[in-house]
C-alpha cells in the first residue's frame, strides 16, 4: 500500500511532529504538514491540501492526523478525508495525534487502512502513561 500521511494541527505542532518523526524514520520526510494559524481561512487551506495531494502519484490511501477534535485543523482534516473518500481514495482522519501515533503511522504505512488504523490507535494509547514520581531520594 502506498499511504500518504498528512498532519494538520495548530502552529507549530504539525511541523514539530514531523521533525520528531524524522529523527526516527527517514521516510517521515514525505509527511505533508500544515500548521494552522488563527487567521488562516479553512476553505483555502483545504483547497491547498487537495491540490498538494494531486502531486503524489499512485496513492492508495491517505491518513489525515489532527490535534484537537472539533478544532479548525481537525475540521479541515475531516473535510479533506471526506473529499478523498468521495473521489475513491480510501482515507481516514485521526484526532488527538501524538508522537507514538505518528511513528506507528510511518512504520506501518504499508498495511491496509483498517489494520493501519488499529496500529495507530494502539501506538497512541501505549504512548500515554502515568509515571509515579512520588519516590523520595535518600
Amino acid at each position: 500500500m502506498n499511504t500518504l500521511i498528512i498532519v494538520i494541527a495548530h502552529t507549530p505542532l504539525a511541523s514539530a511532529l514531523k521533525e520528531v518523526a524524522m529523527h526516527v524514520f527517514e521516510a517521515a520526510k514525505e509527511i505533508m504538514v500544515y500548521d494552522i494559524k488563527p487567521d488562516d481561512a479553512p476553505e483555502e487551506i483545504q483547497t491547498n491540501i487537495m491540490q498538494d495531494i494531486q502531486q503524489y502519484e499512485a496513492v492508495d490511501q491517505v491518513l489525515v492526523l489532527g490535534d484537537l477534535v472539533g478544532s479548525t485543523p481537525a475540521n479541515i482534516g475531516v473535510k479533506v478525508a471526506q473529499l478523498l473518500n468521495q473521489q475513491g481514495i480510501n482515507s481516514e482522519f485521526f484526532s488527538g495525534t501524538n508522537v507514538c501515533m505518528l511513528l506507528n503511522a510511518v512504520c506501518y504505512r504499508s498495511l491496509p487502512l483498517d489494520a493501519l488504523e488499529a496500529k495507530i490507535l494502539e501506538g497512541g494509547q501505549k504512548g500515554m502513561k502515568s509515571i509515579d514520581c512520588t519516590c523520595q531520594s535518600s
